[in-house]
């Protein structure tokens, strides 16, 4: 059972060829280096993949917003020649009728945040202003019966100079203004700067031809506030994460001709150069002559939000896997010298480790054996054979051999236990059997064990285990078993033990329709002569009245005590009521003869009750109330002592 020892040294025919072992360094460098050849190339790939990516995500959001924002330029310039058209066919429409058409413009004549209207009429013949008319557009707008721009303030042109320039280049120019930045606060249409679209509104369906009959023409302005932070605002809510967005009214990118921002892009409150992030700019030409730029710009969260950020840690990756992938190949190239070198430490420690573990077993008392399951062949220890009870200069006894060894009662059992460990369905075998000793007796022992070797397939090689005497336990159980069930005075069946059999007959007797009997019996005047002759003689009394119970049962009855002086018996069995009657009067008699105890000669009588199933009672409750009443009834009838003219006569006292 010992293990066969390794060589010291490694064998020449497995070591590896001296002008090769240079390899051994060599062949793991050139895998890491072109490792990493490979970590650079994908690298390399996957940054252009992933910038390629991210400019086209980029760009593609840039030009919707930027259709956005010409969107609502013209969606503005749409409501401000529907307005001219609607003053040009009725050009005597007065300030009610202006704000009911206001009124009626659909929801979507309203977007691009344009809140108010602006309608200026102007003085025939002059260039002034003869009224300033602010509409509210949109359904449900409110109707304000008048203004605070009804009529014109002069000093309301004095704070907007640009308003006069605006309405004359509208009106010599016959087409859509616009403005520079102005306060949209002085004309309440804005709470911020801004700029302001005119468009004129001439007499007849024909704009005319030329600057004088413009001028004479001239019936009206239409005007429209444009606040770009508003605007903005709209387009911010559909601005990607990582995006930052720039209006310009310059074509130079700087600090001051910056209308609107999403964000601060740097400490200096300018766009970041284009070399540290993705930027790019364009130009919104606005047909009325301005010239705007709209400038979008990625931060560092955009890229990430568009699947970038893999190419980054690609080197690390690589250069990991690289270190683990030729660390791997040194493994392999080194693991015959390794596995030799191991298994020779391991024998080492083995051996002393199956010294150790046979002590320990032979110390504990335990016998060690070890099965070869093909060839049948057993090898045992010294205290396996003193266990079984085979001397020690015996050889090994075949696997039929000990079969004969082990009690018939338990042979299958054992044999079924061992196959279901052979066959997998047990991860380890545990039974405990008898075994026949050196003096006949049979012993109880334990062996334990299990598969250490398998085939191909699954099928069990060898097996070991241990055995372990345990008769001496096995006594000891049965003896608080047996104490567990029987009354220690008498040795019957204890209360519990016998409402258990009582259970187990009458659900029998249900089963097949038998008959079955309880009878209860309890001695007359005991605790007189407890009292009197003391309780070492009153124990004895009850041991003679409980072997004489037993002698006048049969075998297949069962009798109880289950009280002081009070016994119980129940018949099983074929049986009839006559039957019965017969060991009632049997118990009555056997229990009256006299006795010698201690010196004394004693007599006693009982009272008895007996019950009958089916007639008596259907249940255990049912069956001791009636046999209780039988009793009961006995002892009122108050019996006495028979004499030998009295026990001759036939018992009918229940």
């Amino acid at each position: 059972m010992s293990l066969a020892p390794m060589p010291a040294r490694i064998p020449e025919a497995f070591a590896w060829p001296r002008a090769l072992r240079p390899l051994r360094v060599l062949l793991p460098l050139l895998v890491l280096l072109l490792a990493l050849a490979l970590t650079v190339a994908f690298w390399r790939f996957e940054s252009q993949r992933e910038q390629t990516q991210v400019n086209q995500a980029f760009d593609r959001n840039f030009q919707e917003l930027s259709q956005r924002f010409e969107q609502q330029l013209n969606a503005q310039r749409q409501v401000l020649q529907g307005l001219q058209g609607f003053l040009a066919a009725y050009p005597q429409a007065d300030e009610a009728a202006l704000r009911l058409y206001a009124q009626t413009l659909p929801p979507h004549a309203g977007q691009a945040d344009m809140h108010d209207l602006l309608v200026a009429w102007a003085r025939p013949g002059q260039d002034e202003l003869a009224l300033l008319l602010r509409l509210h557009p949109g359904p449900g707008a409110p109707i304000r019966a008048g203004s605070e721009l009804a009529k014109v303030s002069p000093s309301l042109l004095t704070k907007l100079p640009q308003l006069p320039l605006l309405l004359a280049q509208a009106r010599d120019g016959g087409r859509l203004s616009l403005s520079g930045r102005l306060d949209l606060r002085e004309l309440q249409v804005g709470v911020a700067e801004g700029y302001l679209q005119a468009l004129p509104v001439f007499k007849g369906a024909v704009r005319p031809s030329n600057e004088a009959l413009r001028r004479e023409q001239l019936l009206a302005w239409v005007l429209a506030p444009i606040d770009p932070t508003a605007m903005f605002a709209g387009l911010y809510q559909h601005l990607p994460e990582g995006l930052s967005l720039a209006l310009y009214t310059e074509q130079h990118l700087q600090a001051r001709s910056a209308y609107f921002r999403s964000t601060a892009l740097n400490s200096d409150g300018e766009f970041i150069e284009a070399g540290e992030g993705l930027q790019t700019a364009r130009k919104l030409r606005i047909p009325e002559g301005a010239n705007w730029t709209l400038v979008l710009q990625a931060g560092p969260d955009f890229a990430p939000a568009h699947g970038a950020g893999f190419a980054s840690q690609v080197p690390w990756l690589g250069g990991v896997l690289s270190v683990m992938l030729a660390l791997l190949v040194w493994l392999m190239l080194t693991s015959r010298e390794r596995a030799q070198h191991l298994a020779e430490r391991m024998t080492v420690v083995l051996r002393e480790t199956e010294q150790r573990w046979a002590f320990a077993l032979e110390g504990a008392g335990d016998g060690v054996w070890e099965w070869q399951v093909g060839s049948g062949q057993l090898n045992c220890s010294l205290r396996w054979k003193a266990i079984m009870g085979i001397s020690a200069d015996q050889a090994e006894p075949s696997m039929s051999q000990l079969r004969e060894l082990i009690h018939p009662q338990d042979l299958e059992r054992v044999q079924g236990d061992f196959q279901h460990c052979l066959d997998g369905l047990t991860s380890s075998l545990a039974s405990e059997y008898r075994v026949k000793g050196p003096g006949g007796q049979w012993l109880w022992v334990l062996s334990r064990g299990m598969v250490v070797q398998r085939d191909a397939d699954g099928l069990a090689l060898a097996m070991v285990g241990t055995l372990s005497d345990i008769h001496q336990r096995r006594q000891t159980e049965e003896q608080m078993r047996y104490l567990a069930l029987h009354d220690p005075l008498t040795d019957l069946a204890n209360r519990a033990h016998f409402d258990e059999r009582f259970r187990f007959a009458l659900a029998n007797a249900r089963r097949y329709q038998e008959r079955l009997g309880l009878i209860l019996l309890d001695l007359d005047r005991f605790k007189p002569i407890n009292d009197q002759f003391g309780h070492a003689v009153g124990d004895q009394l009850l041991q003679t009245v409980a072997r004489r119970i037993k002698a006048a049962v049969r075998e297949t009855d069962t009798v109880g005590r289950i009280g002081g002086d009070e016994f119980v018996v129940l018949l099983t069995g074929p049986m009839s009521n006559e039957t019965a009657q017969l060991v009632v009067e049997k118990i009555f008699n056997q229990v009256s003869l006299p006795m010698e105890l201690s010196g004394a000669r004693l007599e006693v009588t009982c009272s008895l009750g007996l019950a009958m199933y089916p007639q008596d009672g259907q249940d255990e409750l049912s069956l001791a109330k009636s046999a209780d009443d039988a009793m009961y009834r006995n002892k009122r009838e108050g019996r006495k002592l028979l004499d030998e003219a009295q026990r001759s006569r036939p018992f009918t006292g229940l």
